[in-house]
């Protein structure tokens, strides 16, 4: 019987023109610690020649890099200037081998998908093809494939859908592959080369790899060339990288939904009724690899750590909650590119994104972070959508404090300029049976990330109300509204009142030394309530839950946890006459969390955040008689 497919699937060579070229279409940058050695293979080049220009390849985003199983490594590799002279344009090949040790393959370290504490004996075959993530392809028996199989089919239709294999790489969707049965170690019969006393099987030929089952506990070597254009030899010498051996990624146990037990009324079964308008939301601040500081989460391993594992973890957590909608924070522009839009394009999500001004350099050129809102393509479809920098309102303050000094004023300006976003989009769900008397319903969707620096307290409260000033065009339309994010506000906090109680006072002096509150409209009528708070609210909690909760703000204990701070700054607030709570996923215990999070287990320092809900049938549905405005903050 075969191995199971090699996802790692590419071309020999990647045309890299140098970084310098303005035909490149992603400038590689950066450096590498491992130093240039003969390469593995033969050159047709002089010594002399070789000498003339250096590789330089860096494995991924830390200085050295534990591969793990199921996340990508995306080396980076550019020819730099020698003395002043580019190199001519070259490409670059690249080959990875596997350390040769036999027995490979340690079987009983694969864990179901479905249920972790079991030992994985089916994987199946066209999520290996179409690329979808490793952990939720394998089960440990038919039973658990089968009862999976409607979400399999739909991630490989989606995957198929947006072309990320090729035509040859299409299965039929009924096939099912049991690796669990091979009676011979398949590497065999794979030819193996000698390099320090050591075999080596060769297992890719394209830039990228993400290790398999048949890596783990095996050290990879990455042979690096670049390879002159217009002589098709080689420019310098090979660059030849080793790893250490290739771990298996620890399991975390799964969150669960909780239901949402209440006593219904009227409203209420009219609501049940119309059970096909029944969606979930995710918040999630996934934390951008800029701000990842080596000191800050010291206490994190450094693979752990690196970008390379945590984005795929990321992403597997994130398929496994299975949300209708996703809001993300501290997206990063490059990130987003790369990774989280093809890869959540393969499970039917489209996406749109506002990004913050400013930018930071990276090894992928320039880059910064925002938010981003991904729907199920499926179920919703886009209306319109609304992109907003909060220090685009600040003018329209800063005219009103005009009793200050012109110094005053200016320094007014600068302490609300802030390049937080908000992004905002109406969606109408897609006809379908559930559908209640024809209507096709919408609801409008907030993605924000507040300023963070607890010194302004006045900023957070500007940002807060302006939000909701430009949301309030919206409700009087009479959509359903959902406002989520990383607030950056603590619960019963100014911002947080604003929201859920519709008033607050003027802050005091010492904390709005420019008046600033004085000219801001603290009052709104939109019957925003926070969702968890409303768990804790409803019937039944279960006391092993209820601990978990704060009993005088209702909100979690948290949803930010590192050693420096621990708290709840991420909320999602729903308008409670139009949407009917439904369920809320479980949160987190801080006595199973160790020190803080990132992570073995959490790749972000925030927690993920969810809850389901039903639009009630009796909201009024006058979207389609109103016209949706130009714009929410002129």
């Amino acid at each position: 019987m075969d191995p199971p497919p090699n996802p790692n699937v590419g071309s020999s060579s990647s045309r890299r023109p140098d970084a310098g070229s303005s035909s490149s279409p992603r400038p590689e940058v950066g450096s590498s610690s491992s130093s240039t050695r003969p390469e593995v293979g033969s050159s047709s080049s002089s010594s002399l020649s070789l000498a003339r220009f250096s590789l330089s390849v860096r494995m991924g985003t830390t200085q050295s890099i534990t591969p793990v199983f199921g996340c990508r490594i995306d080396p980076t590799a550019r020819v730099p200037k020698k003395d002043g002279e580019a190199p001519p344009e070259h490409e670059f090949s690249f080959k990875w081998y596997r350390e040769y040790i036999s027995p490979s393959i340690p079987r009983d370290k694969i864990k179901c998908s479905v249920h972790p504490d079991e030992v994985a004996t089916f994987q199946c075959n066209d999520c290996v093809k179409l690329k979808l993530p490793f952990k939720g392809s394998y089960h440990c028996s038919p039973t658990c494939y089968s009862e999976a199989w409607g979400k399999h089919r739909m991630c490989h239709r989606c995957a198929k859908a947006v072309g990320e294999t090729s035509s040859d790489n299409q299965q039929a969707e009924e096939e099912m592959y049991s690796w669990l049965d091979f009676e011979d170690d398949p590497l065999n019969e794979i030819p193996k080369l000698e390099r320090d006393g050591k075999q080596w099987v060769e297992v890719c030929s394209s830039r990228c790899y993400v290790p398999t089952v048949n890596d783990l506990n095996c050290r990879l070597m990455l042979e690096s060339k670049a390879v002159d254009c217009s002589t098709g030899l080689d420019l310098c010498l090979s660059d030849i990288i080793m790893t250490v051996p290739v771990l298996y990624p620890p399991h975390q146990k799964p969150r669960s939904m909780l239901e949402c037990r209440r006593k219904l009324g009227d409203s209420d079964l009219k609501a049940h009724t119309c059970s096909g308008v029944k969606f979930s939301v995710l918040s999630y601040n996934v934390l951008g690899n800029l701000y990842t500081d080596p000191y800050r989460y010291s206490y994190c391993p450094e693979w752990a750590r690196s970008w390379e594992y945590r984005q795929q973890n990321l992403l597997n957590e994130i398929i496994e909650y299975d949300a209708d909608i996703l809001c993300l924070q501290e997206v990063q522009s490059n990130h987003l590119e790369y990774f989280f839009e093809p890869e959540l394009a393969k499970c039917g999500y489209s996406v749109i994104y506002k990004k913050r001004r400013g930018s930071f350099f990276v090894r992928d050129g320039s880059c910064m972070d925002g938010c981003a809102t991904f729907y199920r393509r499926d179920v919703f479809k886009e209306i319109v959508k609304y992109e907003h920098a909060f220090d685009s309102s600040v003018m329209r303050v800063i005219e009103a404090l005009q009793p200050l000094e012109p110094q005053q004023r200016n320094r007014a300006c600068i302490r609300l300029q802030k390049d937080n976003v908000a992004l905002v989009v109406i969606l109408e769900k897609l006809e379908s049976e559930g559908t209640c008397d024809g209507i096709q319903p919408r609801i409008c969707v907030a993605n924000t990330h507040i300023s963070a620096n607890p010194q302004f307290p006045d900023v957070k409260l500007f940002q807060v109300v302006d939000l909701i000033t430009g949301l309030d065009k919206i409700a009087k339309m009479k959509i359903p509204l959902l406002v989520c994010g990383d607030f950056n506000s603590l619960p019963l906090s100014e911002p947080h009142k604003f929201i859920t109680a519709g008033r607050v006072d003027n802050l005091p002096n010492d904390t709005d030394p420019f008046g600033i509150c004085q000219h801001l409209k603290l009052h709104h009528s939109l019957p925003l309530k926070s969702a968890y708070a409303s768990f804790y609210n409803s019937d039944g909690i279960e006391e092993e839950q209820r601990r978990k909760f704060n009993s005088e703000s209702r909100e979690p204990l948290f949803t930010h946890f590192t050693p420096s701070f621990t708290g709840t700054l991420d909320y999602l607030f729903y308008t409670e006459d139009s949407l009917t709570l439904d369920g809320v996923l479980e949160l987190l215990d801080r006595d199973n969390l160790g020190v803080g999070i990132p992570s073995l287990f959490w790749s972000s320092d925030h927690i993920a955040l969810i809850a389901r809900f039903i639009l009630n049938s009796t909201s009024p549905q006058q979207q389609g008689s109103q016209v949706i405005p130009a714009d929410l903050w002129p």
